[in-house]
């Protein structure tokens, strides 16, 4: 199995398609999988190729002086960006999840109660989050391309934190969903910001680690919210209910983290302001070899058609959508999956740490996988097979063995490392600004549909146990997978026919320019997709 780190050689530089892109000029065809028919470019897409000013710079800079850094800048840039942004990322995506689940904690302490609102109703509070996600994701796609992206990151942080301490006003259902609504619409900017910055500021071989430091924080979210539901329910009753001030907390401390993210946050490499001018350079020295471009704010239409031509997007929507489903319903009614087994509250929210620190343990066994076999297929199947046994333990075992169904929910949450490895896939294995921000968009409208569903498969008829929601999960969780094994197949099959057409020594890459170019990874003769 070959692994993308071995085909980072490129074009020759004459009659290469990068280096006529470098000239300002467009080959008359595209070189395209044999299974898919695009039309042939014209000299209109000259524009098309052009990159941004402050992208042909750069590129130009790095011709001009040669750079050729040494192993320890090289280590001491990566460094400096790991100590700033993965702390930031950490605090964001753990609060994205704590926020997000709020609900699931509250319904622990009351509010359905205060609120006076149905079964039937707490469902659609956890899809409505999500319709508001799919309703934003085209929006935040487009915006993502045009406006410097750790700004906007922030803005939207500090917005959903501003709604979160808005729910404590809710004082009917009505209110309760339009917090809900909107909390959805500014959260959906997180991931697949995330899924971009990544791909920005870290080699291939490097993004699956740091994409699972940062995903790793849905586990610590978890156990975290199991401590301060569990912190709540020990303090005595003042005159506000103990679900309002959670929601006031949990909101003030994201929006201070906006502000902060606000401040020091960068948009790409070459805007870092803790690094100097050559850390800069080196920075984006460093990923050139990735061949996905750095970045481009302009929308180009033939990367749009591209995109929904491409297999992959279809393999990658149905395989988010339908893991999800799980996600949709454990993140809502996981609580009354373990109170059901007859725990009370206090022991409840102690148990719900468990899937917390079940996800982060499946994080490191994925991670150290990953490493030994050098794919992101086998650890990401492997995953979801424990998590297919954990929820045939749910389905099938009787209720009397309460502890091994609790022991089999937890192993449900090793359905999140497929999440996380397609996640690592789609920020190195898509490439030109247009057609990535295409497929982070659909990917994410996949995941929304997912977790609108989820929660609608627990019938309020079918409450404590839900049986028809325990079995679709496991349905869905059978079917993800066949999409995710196809998507790695289909990424071996094409890998070998450019290995045929497109061998390693007629595949030279000439400059800064055209590795840095905005092209797909279909215009890219030697690019290679991960295994």
């Amino acid at each position: 199995m070959t692994s993308p780190e071995e085909h980072q050689a490129t074009e020759s530089s004459t009659g290469s398609l990068d280096a006529k892109v470098a000239l300002g000029k467009t080959p008359s065809s595209l070189s395209q999988p044999q299974y898919v028919t695009l039309e042939k470019y014209t000299d209109a897409h000259a524009a098309d190729h052009a990159l941004d000013h402050d992208v042909a710079a750069i590129a130009h800079e790095l011709q001009a002086e040669a750079l050729q850094p040494t192993p320890t800048e090289l280590r001491s840039v990566l460094r400096k960006i790991d100590l700033l942004m993965m702390p930031m990322m950490c605090c964001v995506y753990t609060l994205t999840f704590l926020d997000k689940t709020t609900t699931n904690y509250a319904h622990l302490l009351g509010f359905q109660n205060d609120l006076q609102f149905s079964g039937a109703d707490y469902s659609w509070l956890g899809s409505i989050f999500y319709f508001g996600y799919l309703f934003a994701t085209p929006v935040h796609g487009i915006l993502f391309q045009k406006l410097p992206l750790g700004r906007y990151l922030a803005a939207c942080i500090i917005l959903w934190g501003t709604v979160l301490a808005l729910h404590a006003a809710a004082f009917n259902y009505a209110g309760l969903v339009v917090c809900r609504l909107f909390l959805g619409i500014f959260e959906a900017a997180v991931t697949p910001g995330f899924i971009m910055i990544t791909g920005r500021f870290y080699r291939r071989n490097e993004q699956v680690s740091r994409t699972a430091i940062w995903f790793s924080c849905n586990g610590w979210a978890q156990i975290l919210g199991g401590l301060v539901a569990y912190g709540v329910l020990m303090q005595p009753s003042g005159s506000l209910p103990v679900w309002r001030e959670m929601f006031i907390i949990l909101g003030g401390v994201t929006i201070l983290l906006g502000i902060v993210v606000l401040a020091f946050f960068p948009s790409s490499p070459e805007t870092f302001k803790l690094l100097s001018h050559r850390e800069k350079l080196i920075a984006v020295e460093r990923i050139r070899e990735n061949q996905t471009g750095l970045h481009n704010k302009k929308f180009k239409w033939y990367q749009l058609r591209e995109a929904f031509l491409d297999p992959r997007l279809y393999l990658l929507f149905f395989c988010i959508l339908t893991l999800d489903v799980a996600n949709g319903g454990t993140s809502n009614f996981g609580s009354a999956i373990i109170s059901s087994l007859g725990y009370n509250k206090k022991i409840t929210a102690l148990l719900g740490m468990a899937t917390g620190l079940s996800e982060v343990v499946a994080v490191i066994i994925m991670v150290l996988i990953a490493r030994w076999t050098k794919t992101r297929s086998i650890p990401g199947i492997a995953c979801l097979l424990v998590a297919i046994l954990g929820a045939s333990m749910m389905v099938g075992l009787p209720a009397s063995q309460a502890n091994a169904k609790v022991a089999g929910y937890a192993m449900v949450m090793f359905f999140a490392m497929p999440t996380l490895l397609l996640y690592a896939t789609l920020s190195s294995s898509v490439g030109g600004e247009t057609k990535k921000v295409t497929f982070n968009a659909v990917f994410s409208l996949g995941y929304a549909a997912g977790n609108i569903i989820g929660p609608q498969t627990y019938r309020a008829s079918e409450a404590p146990n839900y049986p028809s929601a325990k079995a679709a999960m496991l349905a869905c969780l059978c079917v993800g997978g066949v999409f995710y094994v196809a998507l790695f197949i289909y990424h071996s099959i094409e890998n070998k026919r450019r290995d045929r057409l497109y061998p390693i020594e007629s595949a030279k890459e000439q400059n800064a320019t055209q590795e840095l170019s905005d092209l797909t990874d279909w215009e890219r003769k030697s690019f290679r997709y991960p295994l």
